[in-house]
């Protein structure tokens, strides 16, 4: 697939990401967008366009902000390693059938072109990046047209840095003006990663549900397709090839090819339309037992809520001191997806333990597309302590589940209230010193 034709579909996809139609997620509207399929590795969508004027008198002067890198290399080689070191065995053998030793000749391409950069930044991650900050710029001139302070930390993963890094050089093209700093340090990885520290409750159903899962994915992902196009003999490679390990690395190393645009390489014609879906139902209930999203799972969710005290302590300094000013935190899906849970936003709370239908109600790709953020815009009135604060998934308006008179606008006093109490009913506690060095 070319260049040109990845961006369209990029495009199309990005328009379809944010209609209105986004309650389900059926078979048909994948096979429409398929690259949707990807999951989390799924470009960024274009947001809708629709930025709601605030209420007469008020203007923004504060963003909250927390976003995932953008695109990237798959964080490690063990797929390449495993189907690779399997398919030039079976060469020397004999066994690939001839479209199975054209297919390595691309897995080695592909595979060449990642060396030594797991996990890194895509030039498709950088422009991802560049283009929200334009966004932000264009969308709220009040504020970042203005001369003001942008604060800015990363995770200490080079992916999060470089992707801070490409995020504020393009504020500061929009405005020189911009006082920016940044920072990646252990110091503020206790809430831009998830916090190990916490005590995360137990659940009796946890290790069920994880069981459930476990043959979910081997269903889905038997690698018996692959195996047959490959191979001449599939029953010759019986018990020496894992079909669940081999489909599993096969389908990551097609979806991380919408990553990487520029090389124009594909790898989906190794399954059909129903199996590219299938990785994606797999890797859709997958996140959501992970982080703790699904009815019975362990609350895995709670070791974000030292972020979430960090916004609301953060947007209340910002309050008291009448200034104006942005403040950027950049991370991995592992924090955007049970922080989006943890505020309520309305695409994060259709989790279901019904594996086969879940994708009806909650789908990845709306939550942590590569680049995948969640923004608070704040506005506030001369002559009123009426503080205004909108919700943004992946730059989208949204909801949370707080009254408001003015949606999308809620009443901070009411959010911070809602929030607060949240936090306090976690009762979160931490691991002492000794245990949580036995974990470690």
């Amino acid at each position: 697939m070319n260049t040109k034709k990845l961006i369209l579909i990029s495009t199309v996809a990005g328009a379809w990401l944010a209609s209105p139609i986004q309650a389900q997620t059926s078979r048909a509207e994948l096979l429409a967008h398929l690259d949707l399929a990807t999951g989390n590795y799924c470009n960024y969508p274009n947001p809708s366009g629709n930025v709601t004027p605030a209420p007469a008198g008020y203007e923004a002067f504060y963003v909250s902000h927390y976003g995932r890198h953008g695109a990237r290399y798959m964080t490690d080689d063990k797929p390449y390693k495993y189907i690779i070191g399997k398919m030039d065995t079976a060469q020397t053998r004999g066994w690939l059938t001839d479209f199975g030793k054209e297919a390595l000749v691309r897995l080695k391409l592909a595979a060449d072109n990642a060396y030594h950069r797991d996990g890194d930044l895509t030039q498709l991650g950088g422009r991802q990046h560049r283009a929200i900050a334009h966004r932000l710029c264009r969308n709220y001139p009040e504020l970042l047209m203005q001369p003001v302070h942008v604060k800015a930390n990363s995770s200490t993963v080079r992916r999060c840095m470089l992707s801070m890094a490409n995020f504020c050089q393009e504020l500061m093209t929009m405005n020189p003006r911009l006082e920016i700093t940044m920072d990646a340090s252990e110091h503020d990885m206790y809430y831009i990663i998830p916090n190990d520290s916490i005590e995360i409750p137990k659940s009796e159903t946890d290790d069920a549900l994880y069981e459930k899962l476990d043959k979910f994915r081997h269903e889905k992902l038997n690698g018996r397709h692959q195996i047959e196009l490959l191979f001449k003999d599939p029953k010759a490679v019986e018990g020496w090839i894992d079909g669940y390990q081999f489909a599993d690395g096969l389908w990551n190393i097609a979806s991380d090819m919408a990553c990487l645009p520029e090389l124009g390489w594909s790898f989906n014609d190794l399954f059909t339309e129903d199996e590219l879906i299938d990785g994606f139902r797999v890797y859709n209930a997958s996140w959501c037992l992970w982080e703790g999203l699904m009815p019975g799972s362990q609350h895995n969710y709670y070791a974000i809520y030292p972020l979430l005290k960090n916004f609301l302590d953060e947007a209340d300094l910002m309050i008291a001191s009448g200034e104006k000013g942005v403040r950027l935190r950049f991370g991995h899906d592992s924090v955007v997806l049970p922080f989006s849970f943890i505020l309520g936003v309305k695409e994060a709370i259709g989790g279901t333990d019904d594996m086969e239908d879940l994708h009806n109600h909650f789908a990845i790709f709306r939550l942590i597309p590569m680049a995948g953020n969640v923004q608070l815009i704040f506005f506030r009135k001369q002559g009123s302590d009426d503080i205004l604060v909108k919700f943004l998934m992946n730059e989208n308006e949204t909801s949370v589940p707080i009254k408001t008179d003015c949606y999308p606008f809620y009443h901070w006093k009411d959010v911070r209230a809602y929030y607060r109490k949240m936090l306090k009913e976690a009762n979160i506690t931490y691991k002492t010193k000794i245990e949580k060095n036995e974990d470690d």
